[in-house]
């Protein structure tokens, strides 16, 4: 009987070790899954913050570039204004001025056309446009210094010839002063000499049966026609001009026939696509040309620039859808 009592109890104490050790393993597991799903929280927590953040640098440098678009649109408004200013107190040089015009408004258009881009190059582009604004006001700071000393020149030369009609004792000095007044108003208007166009355009035509056709569609597109005024000019010396326009394709190509089509700009040889020798006699006439090719056009803006006298005169951009 004795025995048998001790062998109970000692069952009995088994069982409480066998409840107590497996409450413990349970403890332990919750303990292990919740350190676990703290761990995860914090891991998915610190990914929220950081996308948010990134979202907030986002917007905070897409706000910041069109704040700089502004600006730059502004100056580009400023100098459109500057040059209308000019062509209406110099109606002699009113056909160049126009052209910077055009230049100006081209680039404005340009810089809203590229104001939905990503962000990704658009400190790039901003800094391009920025470097070509300058280029502009530096131009227009040229003829500024240009016209000022034409004037200080006309002045001068008004007051020395008025004198020199008063004292014509010292003609002979006098001539030779003038002479050298002279040759330098010369010099000056050989720079007034420079031919200029207008309206440029660059045009997509559809070989048809009755006649060619316009379309801005790139895959019906056959050939370019490039057009251009050829202002009248009468201090120009009358004779042969060689033009050559420049056609560069949307993937950044100059469409040419020959790498030996070439041409010297600003110390730099490039190519051009079509060379074309006018008859020049002081008047103003309108010159086309045509450009064909046997690839398919692409889709794009293409860029259109005329140079002569190894100097621009002209610029246009179109697109083909």
């Amino acid at each position: 009987m004795e025995d048998k009592n001790r062998e109970r109890g000692r069952t009995k104490n088994s069982d409480r070790s066998g409840k107590r050790n497996g409450a413990s393993g349970v403890v332990i597991f919750l303990a292990i899954l919740a350190i676990l799903l703290a761990i995860g929280g914090a891991l998915l927590l610190r990914q929220v913050l950081s996308a948010r953040y990134e979202a907030q640098i986002t917007e905070r440098e897409l706000a910041e570039l069109t704040v700089q678009r502004q600006s730059l649109e502004q100056q580009l408004n400023d100098l459109n204004a500057r040059y209308e200013q000019l062509s209406s107190q110099y109606t002699e040089m009113e056909g160049m001025f126009n052209a910077e015009r055009r230049r100006v408004n081209q680039l404005r258009a340009q810089l809203r056309g590229d104001a939905g881009g990503s962000s990704g190059d658009s400190g790039s582009t901003i800094a391009q446009y920025r470097q070509r604004i300058q280029e502009l006001e530096e131009q227009l700071e040229n003829y500024r210094l240009q016209i000022e000393a034409l004037e200080a020149e006309k002045e001068a030369l008004s007051g020395e010839n008025a004198q020199m009609r008063s004292t014509l004792a010292e003609t002979s000095s006098r001539n030779q002063e003038l002479e050298s007044k002279f040759q330098e108003m010369q010099e000056q208007l050989e720079k007034a000499s420079i031919l200029t166009i207008t309206d440029l355009e660059g045009v997509a035509l559809r070989e048809r049966r009755r006649g060619d056709q316009e379309t801005n569609k790139a895959k019906r597109t056959d050939k370019l026609r490039i057009c251009f005024n050829l202002n009248q000019n009468l201090v120009a010396q009358p004779g042969n001009r060689d033009f050559y326009i420049r056609i560069v394709n949307p993937s950044n190509e100059v469409l040419s026939i020959s790498p030996d089509n070439t041409l010297e700009f600003e110390g730099e040889t490039i190519q051009y696509s079509i060379k074309r020798t006018i008859n020049y006699q002081n008047t103003a006439q309108e010159v086309c040309v045509m450009w064909t090719q046997d690839e398919k056009y692409e889709k794009g803006y293409y860029n259109v620039v005329v140079f002569s006298e190894g100097k621009e005169v002209g610029y246009k951009l179109f697109q083909l859808e």
